[in-house]
């Protein structure tokens, strides 16, 4: 007898907790790579041949909000078959990234923390030759990334919904090219705005002009390694979880979240937060947090594990957990915005005066050059999926890249982005979508809306539905008639008002 729809439920959601096990086993740094082939391996039963035609016959008499969760369940068989069948080369590469190392002088560091070092560095000439040592050591894996994209784009061809892009479009739904759309639009009109700022910026902290600055000094205006120490794990979770209470949300409902303190973390470990049930199980990763990327990470964390923590229990499998990702992004970045409030800021970090007023410059301006850099990578991600040459696009790279920035890009580095496969694209949607509900917070229950009593309710009913609807669905509950860059906008320009 065949699989039925509810078997292939159960067994993707068994399977789903396995690989977020693994995953929590190395973002935790009790293991240094994943194994996850031999998982998929052990999974012959959810094979695409199996699993395609079951969910597709009951969509076909499905009515419409069975057919809203089916067609998650498809999206999840679909991904199941490109996961499965590159499981080999991606771990090969998770292990290439553990192991392989950056030399310079004295120094070693695996090629996945390379990236850290160089941002923490003050001198400008060391940080170019550590920058220039990376992309040596990452030039020793062309061959493996390119293997990656060829077997990715063979899947998604066997999958018979068009090519890689046509089959993640159809699937879930969404066009990548109206997300494009709304990326340049934000560039263009963002243009004077950034780079007035950011000449400023890198005249102040670097002496640079805008036309001589790289990407590790934008890396290393992102790090702000001169906040070090300002940014105390113990003060920012902590007033955060006081906040969350007050408001009637506290991140510990019902035991849901585990979080778990790493004393001593490995080189480049970072908070994080892992969904192995939702709502269930949700494991949240916090280390000692001295740097501002760890600030920004700890907080993105909190506002992933409140999404899943509040998910109501009654949902389905597929509204739980397999739903529009650029939703749970939306929810971490709602948090990490709390980075760009000076009012938490003074309370968090203990910054005043102008030493905050520079502080919320600064990083305004990153955020926005972030923005920028990110639909850039949409652009060439796009352009990449058509490419049959893929391994000559750098040169493109760089030129979209320093286009959006006006900083300079080694072409060379494009190398890393050739497995990320759209993310980018959740990544935007959930900023516009982030910047549109933090807009109603504001309006409902004003500026400092993550300590109002009455926004503690409002955020829980919003949590309770998971995944059950997109990012585009939840704009239109905001009233929105669509989700798209125009809050996002206006946000960046008033955090430099």
């Amino acid at each position: 007898m065949g699989l039925t729809t509810g078997e292939i439920r159960d067994r993707a959601e068994r399977f789903r907790a396995v690989v977020f096990e693994e995953l929590h086993e190395v973002r935790s740094g009790r293991k240094s790579w994943p194994e996850l082939a031999p998982l998929y391996e052990a999974q012959t039963i959810l094979e695409s041949s199996r699993t395609l035609p079951v969910i597709e016959r009951a969509i076909a008499s499905a009515d419409d909000e069975e057919e809203s969760r089916l067609r998650k369940l498809l999206r999840w068989a679909a991904r199941h078959h490109l996961e499965a069948n590159n499981a080999r080369l991606d771990d090969e590469f998770s292990y290439w990234r553990a192991t392989a190392k950056v030399e310079t002088g004295d120094i070693a560091v695996p090629v996945s923390q390379a990236s850290v070092l160089t941002h923490s560095t003050d001198s400008r000439e060391a940080r170019r030759h550590l920058e220039a040592e990376r992309y040596r050591t990452l030039e020793e894996a062309i061959p493996l990334q390119l293997d990656r994209l060829s077997r990715w784009r063979e899947a998604a061809a066997e999958l018979g919904y068009g090519g890689y892009r046509e089959a993640v479009e159809r699937l879930a739904g969404v066009s990548l090219q109206a997300v494009l759309r709304e990326a340049r639009r934000l560039i263009d009109e963002t243009e004077d705005l950034y780079r007035e700022q950011m000449r400023d910026e890198l005249r102040s902290r670097m002496g640079l002009r805008l036309e001589e600055a790289e990407s590790h000094d934008a890396g290393w205006l992102k790090r702000m390694p001169w906040l070090d120490g300002s940014c105390q794990e113990g003060n920012v979770l902590e007033t955060l979880r006081k906040d969350l209470r007050d408001i009637g949300l506290p991140l510990e409902i019902g035991g849901h979240v585990t979080i778990e303190h790493e004393p001593f973390p490995g080189p480049g470990m970072t908070a994080c937060c892992t969904p192995v049930r939702v709502p269930d199980r949700i494991q949240l990763l916090v280390t000692p947090t001295i740097t501002q990327p760890g600030c920004i990470a700890l907080l993105t964390s909190v506002g992933r594990a409140l999404h899943y923590a509040y998910t109501d229990a009654r949902l389905s499998f597929e509204d739980r957990a397999l739903g529009d990702r650029a939703v749970v992004k939306a929810h971490g970045l709602l948090l990490a915005g709390l980075s760009q409030e000076g009012s938490w800021v003074r309370r968090t970090r203990g910054l005043q005066g102008q030493q905050l007023e520079s502080y919320l410059r600064t990083v305004a301006v990153t955020d926005l050059f972030s923005l920028r850099e990110a639909a850039a990578r949409l652009e060439f991600e796009l352009e990449l999926s058509e490419s049959k040459s893929p391994g000559d696009m750098g040169p493109r790279w760089a030129e979209l890249l320093s286009s959006a920035t006006g900083i300079r890009f080694e072409s060379r580095a494009f190398l890393e982005t050739l497995g990320q496969r759209f993310g980018v694209a959740r990544f935007l949607r959930g900023r516009m979508l982030a910047a549109q509900l933090r807009r109603e917070l504001r309006e409902r229950f004003d500026v400092d809306w993550y300590r109002n009593p009455r926004a503690g309710p409002f955020l829980g009913d919003w949590f309770a539905n998971g995944l059950r609807f997109s990012a585009a669905e939840l704009a239109a509950r905001l009233g929105q008639d669509r989700l798209d860059a125009d809050a996002l906008i206006v946000s960046v320009r008033e955090s430099f008002e």
